[in-house]
Formats: C-alpha cells, structure tokens, sequence
C-alpha cells in the first residue's frame, strides 16, 4: 500500500506544478482547481501605481478576487489579502495604546475646552482643505461637473466663510463630494494591494495609502492661504490640530472596544468594504446613474 500512496503524492505534485498548462485535465479534482486558482491569485499582481501602464483587468474583478469567506472557530469573515497580518496586529496595538494615551486625552481636552461654535468652525476648516483634493481628483476622473461645484465651494468657504470656519457653499444648497488619490486610482483600475494598518491612522490598504500621502502632499504644497494672507497650513500647530480634530469625527471607534477575539478581522472586512462602497458609488454617479 505505501507504494500506491506515494505514487498519489507525486501525482498531485506533478498535476500541481502543471496546472497553468492543464487546467482542462480530467484528472484535476475540484480540490485541486481551486487550490491553484488561491495560488494563482496570491502570485498576481495587485497594485500598479504608474497610472500610464495598461491595466487588464477591472477594479471589481480584483475586489472579488482578493476577498474570500473564512471560518475561524464556527464564525464566518471575509477575508482579506493581508500578507503582513503579524506586522499590522502589531501596529493595530500600537495605536491602541497611542489612542488610549495621547489622542482621545487630546481630544477630551480639546472638547472641554474649546465651546461648540469653535470645533465646528474647525471641522468646517479642515473640510474645506480636503475640497482641494475633491478637486484636483475630479479633473483627473473628468468629472468636470464634480470639479466645477467643488472649486466655487472652495472659493465660497475661503472667502465669505472666512478661511471655511462657515461653510457658506452647503447653506447656498452646493453640495458637498468626497474624492481623494486613492479613489482615482481604483476608478482606473489600480486593486486594492496588501492591507496595511497604518500607524496613527488606522485601517488601509497600498492603494488608499499611496492615495492618503499624495493628498496629504497636495495640500502642502497648494497651502491656498499662504500667498493671501500669510497662513500657513504645513505649521505644527495646525497639523496636530487637524489630528485631532480628525480623531474626534471618528471617536465612536476605540480600539478593541468590541470585546471580540475576531475584532481585527472585523475591522479589516469593514474598511475594505467601505471603500468599495465609496468606489462603486463613483462609477454609478460616473456613469451619470
């Protein structure tokens, strides 16, 4: 009997290693087809980020491909392409500790503070720089209505509302749209890459993270009230002001606040289907739907 087993070991090795030239054989058991479709999507490639390459594939079909259902103990999550899982449990732990110490402190004392009129006036500020990347992302997508209401919002906030302290725009009934880099690069059909938690920031993945730094430059380097007046948006201060304000439009999530063992997985299933659902609500408004 040894004989026969190790003759079925190196039959499944050898129709293994020559799945890409047979596919179609008759001897492939469906366990077999679906172990070399996980191999062959673990070896593609899923993230370009030199926009004039020519992509062959749709940003759906990565999404679909990168996603699979896993069972851990009885309960069933999505998984998500995350070859560096010890790396970002890791640096998820590390921002619970710099949440629990430095950031929701900052922001308990920024609430105690500072009276309602002004944090709104904040949040209005910091949401006004980010029409900057709403803007430059819609002429890239040539979303040339998009890109129009954005730029007279901006022009609107900065003048009348003073810097965006008001936001005077979505009173005058223009409304208000989100795009940034990351976005821009899924419409062209750039997947979603590894997932990465990043420090400070949290749940992301190589696409959103190149996305985020390209933003983060874009700002900078407009820095649109420096010429007028003088203002400086790159200064310290209102960069951990908008940390902080950032963190305060999203204190209802706390780090292992769950009580869950799976509360990773969980976090990790729900960022990547957010942004899908940023994305695909962009090729519906794309598509003029």
């Amino acid at each position: 009997m040894s004989y026969k087993k190790a003759f079925l070991a190196l039959s499944c090795v050898f129709f293994m290693g020559c799945s890409s030239l047979n596919k179609n054989s008759s001897n492939l058991t469906r366990n077999e087809v679906q172990e070399e479709k996980h191999t062959h999507l673990k070896e593609k490639k899923y993230l370009s980020l030199k926009t004039g390459q020519q992509i062959d594939y749709k940003a759906e079909d990565i999404r679909s491909e990168v996603v699979e259902k896993k069972e851990i103990n009885g309960t069933k999550f999505i998984e998500v392409y995350d070859p560096l899982e010890p790396l970002n449990r890791r640096i998820y732990y590390f921002n619970y500790y710099l949440d629990k110490y430095v950031l929701i402190p900052a922001v308990n004392t920024y609430e105690f503070i500072a009276p309602k009129f002004v944090q709104k006036g904040v949040s209005n500020f910091f949401s006004n720089l980010q029409e900057i990347n709403t803007f430059v992302n819609s002429v890239l997508q040539l979303e040339g209505r998009k890109a129009t209401i954005t730029l007279v919002r901006f022009g609107i906030n900065s003048t009348i509302g003073i810097l965006g302290l008001f936001d005077v725009a979505s009173a005058l009934e223009l409304p208000k749209t989100y795009e940034d880099f990351g976005l821009t690069l899924a419409k062209y059909g750039v997947g979603n890459g590894p997932y990465l938690v990043l420090p400070g920031f949290g749940p992301s993945n190589l696409r959103d993270t190149t996305g985020k730094a390209v933003g983060i430059m874009s700002v900078s380097e407009v820095n649109p009230y420096d010429q007028p007046i003088g203002f400086d948006v790159n200064n310290p201060g209102v960069t951990a002001m908008g940390a902080i304000n950032a963190r305060k439009e999203n204190q209802n999530f706390r780090y292992y606040g769950t009580g869950s063992p799976f509360e990773y997985e969980y976090v990790r299933y729900f960022y990547t289907k957010y942004r899908d659902t940023l994305i695909d609500v962009n090729d519906v408004n794309g598509r003029g739907e």
